[in-house]
């Protein structure tokens, strides 16, 4: 007859040793959980204004009454292409003026920068955001979004 060979360990315990795996690691878990890192804030500030690129899509910055943002984005016109405000509060927000530099690269199809020049008008929260659209083709012609939360203190 053959032998019959017992486990070394018991099928029933194995719910138990499961179960105290479980308690062991969400224990570890809870107790190794430090804070999250403090937010970057968006932009950068040159001569006293606030430059906003493409990399602070989605970002948060802090700005002052009458302080002045620039917001700068590639931009390719001669394919029709454009940036343009979408949506923002123009009582805290003014636009100054927008600008196009031709591109450095003497190749076709180089991007230019867009400026887009604002200034904070009244304190609160604002989100200022733009479409790289054909004006003509209307909103189903938009290919790229940029969005930037402005808070504004005085």
């Amino acid at each position: 007859m053959p032998s019959m060979h017992k486990p070394s360990f018991s099928l029933l315990r194995f719910p138990r040793v499961l179960l105290m795996l479980a308690v062991v690691l969400a224990t570890g878990c809870a107790s190794t959980r430090s804070a999250e890192p403090a937010a970057v804030p968006a932009g950068s500030r040159e001569n006293g204004v606030l430059v906003l690129t493409r990399a602070d899509n989605q970002r948060t910055a802090e700005v002052r009454v009458g302080e002045r943002i620039a917001v700068r984005l590639p931009e390719n016109p001669g394919t029709g292409y454009t940036w343009a405000i979408d949506e923002t509060d123009r009582q805290r927000l003014a636009l100054d003026g927008t600008d196009y530099a031709e591109p450095t690269a003497a190749f076709i199809g180089a991007r230019g920068l867009r400026t887009f020049t604002l200034t904070a008008r009244q304190p609160g929260e604002v989100v200022l955001k733009l479409k790289y659209w054909r004006l003509w083709e209307g909103d189903g012609s938009v290919t790229e979004r940029f969005a930037v939360t402005l808070r504004i203190q005085e």
